[in-house]
C-alpha cells in the first residue's frame, strides 16, 4: 500500500476497518473517514473554483462520488487519501468546465505565426527562474496563472503549492510521470513567456 505523510500504520490499518465496516452496511461512518480529508478536497478545488459557494458544492460531489465508489476501492493501489484526490481533481475540473463555458483560454503565438512550443524553447531556463523567483512581479505571475488552462492550474497547485511528490500526482491525474515532469517545465515556461508579453504590453 502507497503510504502518505501523516498516515501512521495505526491509521491506514483504522481507515481499512472502517471502510470494511462502512461497505458491511454501515454507512453512517463514511462521514467519519471523509471528514479527515474534507478540508483537503476543499482547499484544492478552491483554488480552481474561487467561488465559496461553488467550492463546497464541487466538494460535496466529490465526497458523495467517493462513497458511491467506495466499493471499488483498491488499497493496494494507493491509499484512500490519495483515491479521494484523485476523485476531487477530476470532480473540480468537471465542475469547472460545466460551470465557466464562457471562459476561453488562448494559446499565445508569436506574431510571425511560429509554433508556441517551439517558441517556449527560446527562453533560457535560468531567465525562466529569475522572472518566476522575482517578489515583484507576484501579481503578474497571478495573473499569468490565471491564464493557464484549468488542468494546468490543478497540476501547478498540486507540485508547487500543495507539495505533493511526482509519483502521487500521477495516481491522482492518472497520467504518467515522465509527462508530468515535461508538463511543469512547460507551464513554467508558459507563465515566464505571460508574464513577459504583460510586462510588455503595460510599457507600450
Amino acid at each position: 500500500m502507497e503510504t502518505m505523510t501523516g498516515n501512521t500504520p495505526q491509521a491506514i490499518q483504522d481507515e481499512t476497518l472502517l471502510i470494511r465496516h462502512i461497505l458491511d452496511g454501515d454507512t453512517k461512518l463514511f462521514r467519519q473517514l471523509a471528514g479527515r480529508y474534507a478540508e483537503q478536497v476543499l482547499r484544492m478545488v478552491a483554488r480552481l473554483i474561487p467561488s465559496h459557494e461553488e467550492a463546497e458544492e464541487a466538494t460535496q460531489d466529490a465526497l458523495l462520488e467517493a462513497f458511491q465508489s467506495l466499493a471499488r476501492y483498491d488499497a493496494r493501489q494507493a491509499s484512500f487519501q490519495t483515491w479521494l484526490m484523485r476523485i476531487a481533481y477530476h470532480t473540480a475540473l468537471k465542475h469547472y468546465r460545466q460551470h465557466h463555458k464562457s471562459v476561453q483560454f488562448v494559446e499565445m503565438e508569436r506574431d510571425d505565426g511560429e509554433n508556441q512550443s517551439s517558441w517556449l524553447d527560446t527562453i533560457p531556463d535560468d531567465e525562466t527562474d529569475v522572472l518566476l523567483d522575482d517578489t515583484d512581479r507576484v501579481t503578474l505571475m497571478e495573473r499569468s496563472i490565471d491564464m493557464l488552462k484549468p488542468d494546468d492550474q490543478m497540476l501547478l497547485n498540486l507540485y508547487y503549492f500543495d507539495n505533493r511528490p511526482i509519483r502521487e500526482i500521477s495516481c491522482i491525474t492518472e497520467h504518467d510521470e515522465g509527462y508530468l515532469r515535461s508538463r511543469l517545465q512547460w507551464i513554467r515556461k508558459r507563465i515566464a513567456i505571460t508574464i513577459k508579453t504583460l510586462e510588455s504590453n503595460e510599457e507600450e
